[in-house]
């Protein structure tokens, strides 16, 4: 059953990812500018990064983090396994699309992300579903603690359903699968998959 959500306000985005000068929905920021003066003055309820291992230095990050933590900005960060760029523009894309669209259900709002955010030390991006139930089973000691599923345009009911169920078998079982439809989405289908290490315990936690 969807329940639907009706945002008080229109969510207040900004996206700053490489290898893009615009975005379709929100506000984009270039990387360059994110910690030297596009947060200082501007009120945002998240901001969507994604694809700066190679540039993105621990000073930055560190001052990025510092910045978002003093004005209340939520700051989610996209990853992707093999670091493919594409794939985490697409579903950065799709998702804020999605919050910014009233196509039914309308039921994936920006409470859903930050909430996704708070309980995962990684959020994983995929574009396909065959490529995040291929990362799902290769993954040891961790916790799939939550996701987004967002099915693209002429995805039937039954395969809507089916997907769903197979990303929810590799969840803890307090894990949470935010499900809907993004009609014109790029990619084959939105996936986002909150991950949390797992404590390992020794033998003599275990007695």
């Amino acid at each position: 059953m969807f329940e639907l959500i009706e945002e008080v306000d229109e969510v207040q985005l900004a996206i700053s990812l490489p290898g893009l000068e615009s975005v379709p929905t929100g506000k984009f920021i270039p990387f360059d500018r994110l910690v030297v003066d596009a947060l200082q003055d501007a009120y945002f309820d998240a901001l969507f990064i994604g694809g700066f291992s190679k540039d993105y230095g621990e000073e930055t990050s560190r001052e990025l983090s510092r910045i978002c933590a003093e004005k209340r900005i939520e700051l989610v960060v996209f990853e992707n396994p093999a670091n493919d760029l594409a794939v985490i523009q697409d579903v950065v894309l799709n998702i804020a699309d999605k919050l910014f669209s009233n196509e039914q259900p309308n039921n994936l709002g920006i409470a859903d992300i930050r909430n996704l955010n708070l309980y995962s030390d990684h959020l994983y991006a995929f574009n396909r579903k065959q490529s995040a139930l291929d990362f799902l089973q290769t993954l040891g000691l961790v916790n799939v603690v939550g996701g987004v599923f967002l099915a693209h345009e002429n995805t039937s009911l039954s395969e809507y359903e089916a997907t769903g169920d197979e990303l929810l078998s590799y969840f803890t079982e307090e894990g949470f699968l935010c499900s809907s439809i993004h009609s014109s989405g790029r990619g084959e289908c939105t996936i986002l998959l909150g991950i949390e290490k797992q404590k390992v315990y020794c033998a003599e936690d275990r007695e």
